[in-house]
């Protein structure tokens, strides 16, 4: 018999050999291919897994839409032979998955692209500290222990030294009859009184360094720990969105890959200034954009291009329904009906006969129509795109960026308004032209004169003729006086009226260096009632327009020239009844 061992090692049974069933001869060739299709897939599994590639891609472009914006992607790639899955890493999470476009250079075969979520796994330990970093910090940290030694010495010599002097200052009365020793009692405690003082200097002195040694390595240590928790510590993961786009090549080739999609969270709106430097000189339209963006990924030193587009609104063309054509048929009022004596019907039965009679006629009612058949659809099919000649960097930071777009030089007509029944001052307006074929979008417009801000204006083409009047703002070096030289009463001594005479007079100013082309309004009653008449008398050579009352003159006025208009007009009115001329 074998001597028995420490350990007990079971025998193991050949399950395997004696679960085989007999193979007939062609079993063999079978398993042989069902092996290698099992080997075949292990590989391609494999494959896939391993051929990824994360390549480094650039914003280059981005195409800005009133609402939404294109984003172009750039990446150099270098792949093996085989299916690879080229990832671009850190896209924005507002992406329109349906908008995603790939182009590309290389000897491969674009196979299929994808938008995906991706959550990296979080580290199941946090990074270790160096070891020098730990022992710089025992080092810091046995000083800070040597010096709370040295401080509290300190504390145990500054207690003795107080109450010393507290107590040599609780036992100074000295009584004593001889005169020398009252002197020497008095050198002693002034000498040591002194002793006390320099002493406890000295060692407050020493106090003060050692706090500021504490300080510094305890600002050390804080420093040291700061670091430690950014390099050191774990850091929470944060989801990240990709686009995996999957390539073959049938080699290891180089290949340059565009890819561009709509991401949302972003916009621009128009913005203008309009600037004029004198009175002969063209207008300047400055066409601004306010820039907004928050997708997610910043757009460094891109090529900005905007676009009067909006890719969200809807594609689909508008299809008219059948518009049926029938009676006009009354609509029936919840009211009681009166008979010609005075009775009245009882609305049950009347009702009851009307419900009647809309049965018989349900069969020949159309459909109801809805509000949205009556809904007037304007839609605007030119687009209008504004290519940024220099390159713009806007940060995903929900902010306006102001960025410039273009500038026009426009002719513009200067025109002096007065109307001296309101203002003495002249207002001068530049009546621009041209601005209809810069494609404008309404917005407001700031407005500037000889470098001066004026005020603010709307520009909307959509409202406007094919010019836009700007007020550049007042000039008192331009002056009108308008004062009543006359006013006359007269009574008809037939009839029941009476007439008043009213005469204006303008006195105009010109104080400029230069001619100026002036337009002076001004007005006479309309009466709203007809027991009353007005007559213009005297227009003074004005342009009257009788429905509106408007009297307007307008001439060139040479430097400092004065010039004087005037006009009158009479009232018939019943007698005893005052008039509201004011």
């Amino acid at each position: 018999m074998k001597p028995a061992s420490d350990t007990y090692t079971p025998k193991k049974k050949n399950l395997l050999a004696s679960s085989v069933i007999p193979l007939k001869k062609n079993r063999p060739s079978i398993t042989k291919k069902l092996l290698a299709i099992s080997l075949l897939i292990i590989t391609l599994n494999v494959s896939f897994g391993a051929n990824e590639t994360k390549v480094n891609s650039k914003i280059k472009d981005v195409t800005v839409f009133l609402n939404g914006a294109q984003v172009f992607r750039k990446a150099n790639f270098n792949i093996k032979k085989g299916v690879t899955d080229i990832v671009f890493d850190s896209i924005s999470s507002n992406i329109n998955a349906n908008s995603i476009q790939v182009k590309g250079k290389g000897n491969y075969i674009i196979l299929d692209t994808k938008y995906k979520y991706y959550q990296p796994t979080a580290p199941t330990t946090p990074p270790i500290i160096p070891s020098h970093i730990l022992a710089k910090m025992q080092i810091i940290k046995d000083s800070l222990d040597f010096v709370a030694f040295d401080l509290e010495e300190v504390k145990f010599k500054k207690d003795v030294l107080e109450l010393e002097k507290q107590f040599l200052v609780s036992n100074k009365s000295m009584k004593s009859d001889s005169l020398a020793l009252l002197k020497d009692a008095m050198s002693f405690l002034r000498a040591k009184y002194n002793d006390i003082n320099a002493t406890l200097i000295k060692v407050k002195k020493q106090e003060y360094h050692l706090n500021k040694v504490k300080t510094g390595l305890q600002n050390r240590l804080n420093g040291i720990n700061a670091d430690n928790a950014k390099k050191y510590i774990e850091k929470p993961t944060y989801p990240r969105y990709q686009i995996v786009v999957t390539v073959s090549s049938d080699a290891t080739t180089v290949g340059i890959m565009n890819v561009n999609y709509l991401v949302n969270g972003a916009s621009w709106s128009p913005k203008y200034d309009i600037r004029a430097t004198g009175i002969n000189q063209p207008v300047e339209l400055t066409y601004k954009a306010n820039v907004y963006q928050n997708s997610g990924e910043n757009w460094d030193n891109v090529n900005l291009k905007l676009s009067t587009n909006n890719p969200n609104k809807s594609k689909v063309k508008p299809v008219l329904p059948v518009w049926y054509l029938n009676y006009y048929t009354p609509r029936y009022t919840n009211t009681r009906s009166t008979t010609a004596l005075g009775g009245v019907v009882k609305a049950s039965a009347y009702y009851k006969e009307s419900a009647d009679k809309f049965e018989d006629m349900e069969e020949t009612l159309a459909p109801a129509q809805t509000s949205a058949f009556y809904a007037t659809m304007n839609e605007n099919l030119t687009n209008i795109e504004f290519d940024l000649s220099i390159p713009y960097s806007i940060p995903s930071d929900g902010q306006n960026h102001l960025v410039a777009v273009k500038n026009e030089k426009l002719d513009a007509k200067y025109q002096y308004y007065m109307v001296p029944k309101l203002d003495k001052d002249a207002f001068l307006v530049a009546d621009i032209r041209g601005f209809e074929d810069l494609s404008l979008l309404p917005a407001q417009a700031n407005v500037y004169f000889e470098g001066t801000f004026i005020g603010n204006t709307m520009i909307n083409p959509d409202v406007m003729g094919d010019s836009l009047a700007v007020t550049l703002g007042r000039d008192e070096r331009i002056s009108i006086r308008r004062k009543l030289v006359k006013e006359e009463k007269k009574e008809k001594f037939l009839g029941d009226k009476q007439m008043k005479y009213f005469t204006y007079e303008l006195d105009l100013k010109n104080h400029r260096a230069n001619n100026v082309d002036i337009i002076i309004e001004d007005q006479i009653p309309v009466p709203n009632n007809e027991d009353i008449e007005v007559n213009l008398l005297n227009s003074g050579k004005a342009t009257y327009t009788e429905k509106t009352g408007m009297l307007s003159w307008k001439f060139n006025l040479t430097a400092k020239q004065s010039k004087k208009l005037d006009f009158k007009y009479s009232v018939e009115y019943e007698k005893g009844k005052p008039l509201a001329l004011k």
